[in-house]
């Protein structure tokens, strides 16, 4: 009953996140040998994007099997090149380039990356054909992220290139649209996040649809001949190097995506655990260093919230970054306005300084500030301050003590 036990309690393990996955029409395989030869390797599809085309910038050129080039200047100056080698197309083909005007939804810094769409759409090549990408603006290598789609904005992904051209050679084996944009690490980490999810969702509907179909064959036929362990480490295998490990290199370029990769490193661990692939004294190998860096970076993960209240009659706005860097808040009260920037001292405490005017008078002062952190994320801000309002012919010193909610903004774009 050995077999039977561990399928039982897997499914209950990934239920929860299961449920969640798309149902893919692939076929439920017969049987446990059937289930060994799943497929955990094929990638998952990508990012839909939307794509605005400038309809006013195309080039159109007849290339048949001979091969041939046609050229596109975009209205930036930014300049399109495609290369068609010989026994690429079967017969004569009108190829048309259009300049790209925006691409929304992609992990880019912008929203006006250097693009062109190839058309006609969804042709394929026998061939391997060459785009070559000049923008008008030089990119630097290293912030480069070359992309291509399918149809109108389908399936974005990382591009293939020419890994030795100083040029941006994008290799095409068929047509919709490509280009390359800017991207942060933060960028980077988001197209990693990406593939990580698709996988994710990818691999557990697949191993759902294998360990249920070993279920069935025990509980229903009585059969429990069948060894999963090949199909559990198969799965263990994929999801560790499709999944876990996309979502630390994410980490490791944009701290906020630690958790995440927390979170799927520890249910890694509990199924490899309760399958007997890892000793639970010791854990899987790597386990302990991998779960250390996260929790690492997690700690040092700058944490970015939102300010909106009022308090002792005084209202408040303002977006901060990073708690743990110097950040400003507005204030208006009856008459004024003034600006707190709050200066980090230790973790969790700072000083204050503040300025601000209204009705011709001059508002200044400082103090000092506590952030107290909940487990949930959110926290609340509290300072006392000590301020001075000059006024012609006459000044007033006051003490008072603020305390406003802070709401964690992970949405919040920051530099």
């Amino acid at each position: 009953m050995k077999n039977a036990k561990v399928i039982l309690v897997v499914l209950a393990l990934i239920v929860g996140v299961s449920l969640s996955c798309k149902f893919l029409k692939d076929k439920t395989p017969k049987s446990v040998n059937d289930t060994r030869q799943i497929d955990f390797t094929t990638p998952a599809d990508g990012l839909d994007v939307k794509v605005d085309l400038d309809k006013k910038q195309t080039s159109s050129a007849k290339i048949d099997k001979s091969g041939g080039s046609i050229s596109l200047t975009a209205a930036d100056g930014s300049k399109f090149t495609l290369e068609v080698p010989a026994d690429a197309l079967d017969a004569e083909t009108t190829i048309t380039l259009t300049a790209v005007k925006t691409v929304d939804g992609a992990p880019l810094d912008n929203k006006t990356p250097t693009a062109v769409q190839l058309e006609p759409s969804g042709l394929k090549l026998k061939q391997v054909a060459a785009l070559t990408i000049t923008p008008a603006k030089e990119i630097p290598v290293k912030e480069q992220i070359v992309f291509g789609y399918e149809g109108n904005g389908k399936d974005y992904h990382l591009a293939p290139v020419d890994p030795k051209s100083k040029v941006i050679k994008v290799k095409l084996l068929g047509f919709s649209g490509a280009g390359v944009g800017t991207g942060s690490d933060s960028a980077w980490a988001a197209h990693q996040i990406i593939e990580a999810s698709n996988a994710s969702t990818r691999l557990l509907q697949k191993f759902g649809e294998a360990t249920q179909a070993a279920r069935r064959e025990i509980l229903v036929e009585g059969d429990e001949s069948g060894s999963s362990e090949d199909l559990f480490k198969s799965f263990l295998d994929a999801f560790m190097e499709q999944v876990v490990m996309k979502e630390i290199a994410a980490a490791e370029l944009d701290c906020k995506h630690a958790e995440k990769a927390l979170h799927d490193l520890i249910f890694h661990e509990r199924l490899t655990q309760l399958v007997g692939l890892a000793d639970s004294g010791k854990g899987s190998p790597g386990f302990i260093e991998k779960t250390n860096k996260l929790l690492d970076i997690g700690h040092k993960c700058k944490k970015s919230y939102r300010v909106n209240g009022s308090s002792n009659n005084v209202s408040f706005t303002g977006e901060i970054c990073n708690i743990n860097k110097p950040f400003t808040i507005d204030a208006k009260y009856p008459g004024g306005t003034a600006k707190t920037t709050f200066f980090p001292d230790v973790e969790g405490e700072g000083q204050t300084t503040v300025t601000g005017s209204g009705g011709g008078c001059t508002h200044s002062g400082g103090g000092d500030y506590t952030v107290v952190l909940k487990d949930d994320g959110s926290g609340t801000l509290t300072w006392t301050t000590t301020d001075t309002i000059s006024c012609p012919g006459f000044s007033n010193s006051r003490t008072a003590t603020f305390s406003l909610p802070l709401q964690p903004a992970p949405d919040l774009s920051c530099p």
